[in-house]
């Protein structure tokens, strides 16, 4: 096939790790970046001297050389960005959540699903070999009946203040990674719902929560997700698993960020299998998107629009719940204030942003 032409906009933290990936892919040629803050065009032409860099995202989508278009800038700005594509013939990847409202985000999903377009959402947990694994060990009957899937991903994290508001809260725009976890891998729809939150250090919006609850098909989920987690520890650390409790065996997962490592502890087979992590499996994506732009034919394993905007609704519906609950105020404003200050001289870290090491 001929090489893909892409646009990437907005080259913050994530729209660099598309460009890494971009980059190292002999089947995609980034011909333009539109990036509004011009003190960054220097370093960003540095990375990718054969782009062209703009502050007009317009010029991407009226150039007809490009086929695809990265959504990578903030959640509020995609509504009228799918728009465009659409209109333009451009496929799409974007990242999660695909607009800033549950209702724009069913608009986005209607868009693209009436366009002839391939559209993808980086949901990248999706794309992990882990998941996979899991999703076959629970298939294979090793664990006999699906019981129950406990997920839990408490890091340090994004810190409440730090410029994601469009995203929501950190069980919005983390959590509902995790939501889509639970329901891809219970191949059901959600169907009962209680969650409890703390809003730590007296903020506005809840940044740990749990919520429990089943799906259609009967099976249980727990999901726990936080950016709570040691802010303020001399060591930063993390506590992040899959756990899969079926009605004759476990499979289970855990990460360091380096290396994942699924411990099966099934019927007939007793299996510890550790590969490298993955980090946020941009190359997998990139890759099944160029494949369907071949075929003409969306790939299945690629997560769509439509994921994203159920995960998206029910991650809100949690913070909803939790809202309806006692919620306790943990922490001082004061504590969230040295939070900020060592986050900005921090240079590794847990979801650092405009660093070169993230977690």
């Amino acid at each position: 096939m001929n090489v893909i032409k892409v646009g990437i906009i907005g080259l913050g933290r994530m729209g660099g790790f598309y460009l890494n990936e971009f980059l190292k892919n002999k089947r995609w040629e980034v011909t333009t970046i539109c990036e509004v803050d011009t003190d960054r065009h220097e370093s960003i032409a540095a990375r990718a001297p054969g782009a062209r860099i703009v502050t007009d995202e317009d010029i991407i989508f009226n150039d007809p050389e490009i086929q695809v278009v990265v959504l990578a800038a903030l959640a509020d700005s995609r509504p009228a960005q799918i728009q465009k594509a659409v209109a333009n013939h451009k496929h799409i990847i974007a990242e999660k959540p695909i607009a800033d409202t549950p209702a724009n985000e069913w608009r986005a999903v209607e868009a693209v699903e009436s366009a002839p377009i391939i559209s993808a959402v980086n949901l990248y947990i999706r794309n992990s070999w882990y998941l996979k694994e899991i999703d076959d060990c629970i298939a294979s009957g090793e664990l006999g009946e699906l019981a129950i899937i406990r997920i839990c991903h408490m890091t340090p994290g994004l810190s409440p203040g730090e410029g994601h508001e469009a995203e929501g809260p950190a069980f919005h725009d983390c959590g509902m990674h995790y939501v889509d976890v639970a329901r891809w891998l219970a191949h059901s729809e959600y169907k009962t719902c209680r969650a409890q939150a703390v809003r730590m250090w007296a903020y506005k919006d809840p940044w740990w929560l749990q919520c429990q609850g089943t799906f259609h098909n009967g099976v249980v989920y727990d999901i726990t997700q936080s950016h709570a987690y040691g802010q303020l520890s001399d060591v930063q650390t993390h506590n992040s698993y899959i756990d899969i409790i079926g009605s004759k065996g476990i499979v289970r997962m855990t990460h360091d960020f380096k290396t994942a490592v699924v411990e099966i502890h099934g019927v007939t087979r007793t299996e510890r299998i550790e590969k490298p992590y993955g980090g946020k499996n941009i190359g997998w994506l990139i890759e099944i998107m160029a494949d369907s732009i071949e075929k003409g034919v969306a790939d299945k394993r690629l997560p769509s629009f439509r994921d994203s905007a159920i995960a998206s609704e029910f991650a809100w519906h949690c913070l909803e719940d939790a809202a309806t609950h006692d919620m306790p105020v943990k922490g001082t404003p004061e504590e969230l204030d040295q939070i900020h200050e060592r986050r900005r001289t921090m240079t590794d870290g847990y979801g650092l942003l405009n660093k070169q090491t993230y977690r």
